[in-house]
């Protein structure tokens, strides 16, 4: 019985020939999309659960909450919280490390790379259970010193995996070039982990001078904390632990009582600081609403995106499954007699069912089998816009072949129930009476409410992604409140004391106009914040709380090579000889005096209306004075999506790590290399690290455009499969109307008049499809737009909206008259003689 169901289908779709090809590509389409999106889906979900005891580990996160602050939130944490909380919560913490991550420059001869090594404790490998190559976790990690690296570093240094006792030249840890030797090679990382480790040292405090605000410190966060729980102990018993312990005994409850004064009364430490644990194999897509501004080990996912993908792809493959069963419903006419004769001879609506239902299960199958090709061609791109390496190992993980046996299974039950019930239940004396076809009012209501569903879905997914690339294209054209064109960030981190000779020598090529130093560039903040107190009262004589300020260093010229003007007082000048902020020492009981300059946001902060009123006014940050000498304007320093927060500027050269470089010529390529002669020249052991500080804005924004090509890609696979099912309904009525045709030609109507008559009747449920879509995809983008402290204006979704109305009209017109002007063009009387 089952073979003769198959046959049958197989002779079905055969003699079907137009429509099985509409069936069988749009179904290929929306399996194509389920299968890389579940690609996608299962990296993503999949992150470090292949760590031992993965369910066990913990890493610790930092959010202050500062009064009349923003928050601040960072997956860091400080340097003294890991030893504190593992002895206090033994109960629940089995062990812990702290890992510090540093890009640092590494020799071996005459290579030299930058590479990122990450500093962790002896702990390391009681947490992290990582695979060795060569060595042992008891022999390779178990002293200061130690260092191990991947095998794929080994190869790249070596050209050999087992170099155990090799040495590599590490520039600066401790102060200065350090040669250590290898004594243990791990096996390479999947991709799927959070962790970033070619290079794993031994960390030894005694590296770290006392007070550099790394280790030695409760506030200042620069250390990725993790425990391993014990067994049997949750997330939350050790989240209540912590805070218990935050709240009465660490040493921040008297610490916040000094720094906050009255401010502390009444309330908690947690108040103010939290310590939140999440699970490691939670990290890479729900640690992002813990991270703040601050990245993390490796670049995180997001589970928001994630979710949108899996329903993009759901309705994609919905929109092919509705052309399926409004083609079979569609068709039913056709096929009464076949089902009337079938239950004539003794055939059982059972049995009708299930040969329809063999029929869709067969068609799914071979669209299966064009969607898998399709997906290894299309890998490559989808690879390159997701910035991943996804591989379609059907043979290698059978658990990824049944899962798609099964998905196509059950969606070709799912394709194929409706029509199967609706064509098993016609009754033969009905049927073979007077040659009766089965359609009726009600499955045509039912095709237009389907076809209503398609467009719509289409028409979101298009506003959607014209959102998203109009909101890219704003963050991308936003005025930041400096000038970036033309410019070069030059990391100088390691370029010792020959700053002054390599700014010098710089200057010199006739293509470059300006080198300024700053500690950071634009695009490059790391948070910094600090205290600061104003001496004075404000401008209505009240006495100012001391604020939390955001502070850059940045040195003679930077902002005038940025060209940014003051709106009051001045820029830093070396004519003054007192802008310059000297580190004083740990003993020192001199007051250190320097110039600030503030933006208008930190005027207000401080109590101001008025730029002019607060220049001469002096601020407090440690052992220093600051004089208020110069106010700038609001400018951006990081993505649009951060906002602005009240900064200071301040002139320390020990804090300068990177050269802003000002270009004048479009010969770049000579430029490049001119620049990197100089360098060579005077810091020659060290490897040059330049970038175009335009690619690092449009950087900040490869989220966005990510999301904006794959809505793009969705949303065509959508429309086309929305079209093609439109094309085959078109072709079925056009020729169930044949006749009908004829007549009103024998009447006087010409090809334009039964064009439009035809055109219209699909029109109908376009325009319904727009007048739903619209508010859905305006309430949805909206929401999504809100993440966003500047965006388009909400006046553009009136044009995106009514432009894609207007497609979509103009698509399904295409797509209908087509098929209606070929019947239009043809003699009457051949299609009076239509049978």
């Amino acid at each position: 019985m089952f073979k003769n169901y198959l046959i049958t289908a197989w002779r079905n779709i055969i003699k079907n020939g137009i429509f099985s090809v509409i069936n069988i590509f749009g179904l290929a389409v929306g399996l194509m999309s389920c299968i890389l999106i579940m690609l996608f889906v299962k990296q993503e979900s999949n992150f470090d659960t292949w760590l031992t005891d993965s369910d066990r580990l913990v890493r610790m996160h930092t959010a202050y909450t500062m009064p009349n602050q923003p928050a601040f939130l960072t997956v860091r944490s400080a340097g003294k919280m890991m030893e504190a909380i593992r002895d206090y919560a033994s109960n629940e913490i089995e062990t812990g490390v702290r890992l510090i991550q540093w890009s640092l420059t590494v020799r071996n001869g005459e290579d030299a790379f930058s590479e990122s090594m990450t500093m962790a404790d002896g702990s390391f490998l009681d947490i992290f259970d990582l695979p060795f190559a060569h060595g042992s976790r008891a022999s390779s990690f178990s002293q200061p010193m130690n260092l191990l690296v991947t095998e794929e570093l080994a190869i790249k240094y070596f050209g050999r995996t087992n170099v155990i006792g090799e040495t590599l030249t590490v520039c600066c840890v401790g102060g200065g070039p350090n040669d250590v030797q290898i004594s243990g090679v791990l096996k390479d990382l999947p991709e799927d982990t959070h962790l970033n480790i070619n290079m794993l040292f031994y960390l030894q405090p005694a590296l770290f001078q006392p007070g550099n605000g790394t280790l030695d410190t409760w506030t200042s966060l620069n250390v990725y904390t993790y425990f391993k729980l014990n067994p049997g102990v949750s997330v939350t018993q050790l989240q209540d632990r912590i805070t218990y312990w935050m709240n009465n005994e660490s040493p921040l409850v008297e610490m916040s009582k000094q720094f906050l004064g009255d401010k502390a009364n009444g309330k908690q430490v947690t108040d103010f600081i939290t310590q939140r644990v999440m699970s490691v194999p939670d990290l890479h897509l729900n640690a992002k609403k813990h991270a703040g501004n601050m990245g993390d080990l490796t670049p995180m996912g997001d589970q928001e995106m994630i979710n949108t993908f899996i329903v993009v792809a759901l309705l994609v493959l919905a929109i092919a499954c509705i052309n399926f069963m409004n083609l079979s419903t569609a068709k039913a006419s056709k096929r009464a007699k076949e089902v009337a004769m079938r239950k004539v001879l003794g055939a059982s609506r059972k049995q009708v069912a299930m040969q329809f239902l063999s029929e869709a299960v067969v068609l799914v199958l071979i669209a299966l089998l064009f969607a898998i090709a399709a997906s290894e061609l299309v890998l490559p791109f989808y690879n390159d816009v997701l910035g991943t390496q996804l591989e379609l190992k059907l043979f290698e993980e059978p658990s990824l072949l049944f899962g798609l046996m099964s998905v196509a299974t059950l969606v070709g039950v799912g394709a194929g129930i409706y029509p199967a019930m609706f064509l098993s239940r016609f009754l033969p004396g009905h049927i073979l009476k007077a040659s009766k076809s089965s359609e009726s009012g009600h499955s045509t209501k039912l095709r237009n409410l389907l076809v209503i569903f398609q467009f719509a879905t289409s028409i979101v997914l298009v506003i959607a992604t014209l959102v998203v690339y109009g909101q890219t294209i704003y963050s991308n054209s936003v005025d930041v409140g400096y000038k970036s064109d033309n410019k070069l960030v030059l990391n100088i981190r390691r370029a010792g004391d020959n700053l002054s000779s390599l700014k010098q020598e710089l200057l010199n090529l006739s293509e470059v106009s300006a080198v300024t130093f700053s500690s950071e560039a634009p695009t490059q903040d790391n948070e910094n914040n600090n205290q600061f107190t104003l001496l004075e009262t404000d401008e209505n004589g009240q006495k100012v709380e001391p604020v939390f300020l955001s502070y850059h260093n940045m040195d003679y010229g930077f902002f005038e090579s940025y060209q940014v003007k003051p709106i009051a007082g001045r820029l830093f000048d070396e004519q003054y000889g007192t802008d310059i902020l000297t580190p004083l020492p740990e003993d020192s009981t001199e007051i250190g005096q320097a110039s600030i300059i503030l933006n208008e946001t930190a005027v207000s902060k401080l109590g101001y209306s008025s730029a002019d009123k607060i220049i001469g006014k002096t601020l407090s940050l440690g052992k220093h004075h600051l004089t208020i000498v110069g106010v700038i304007p609001d400018i951006h320093f990081r993505s649009i999506k951060f906002g602005i927060r009240a900064s200071a500027y301040m002139l320390n050269p020990q804090r300068f790590n990177v050269a802003n470089i000002t270009f004048e010529t479009d010969n770049v390529a000579k430029l490049m290399e001119s620049i990197e002669r100089v360098w060579k020249q005077n810091v020659p052991m060290q490897p040059i690290n330049i970038q175009f500080l335009s690619e690092m804005m449009t950087a900040q924004y490869q989220d966005e455009l990510t999301t904006a090509q794959l809505f793009l890609a969705f949303s065509v696979l959508a429309i086309i499969v929305a079209c093609l099912g439109l094309y085959g309904l078109s072709a079925f009525t056009v020729e169930r109307r044949t006749k009908e045709i004829g007549i009103r030609k024998v009447m006087g109507a010409n090809i334009t008049d039964i064009v439009k008559l035809l055109m219209w009747q699909f029109s109908k449920p376009v325009v319904i499809a727009n007048l739903i879509a619209w508010p859905v995809a305006v309430y949805s983008m909206l929401t999504w737009l809100e993440s966003f402290p500047y965006r388009i204006e909400t006046i553009w979704f009136v044009p995106i909206c009514l432009g894609v109305g207007i497609l979509s009209l103009l698509i399904a017109w295409l797509t209908v008259g087509g098929n209606a002007a070929n019947v239009a063009r043809k003699n009457p009387v051949h299609a009076l003689r239509y049978e």
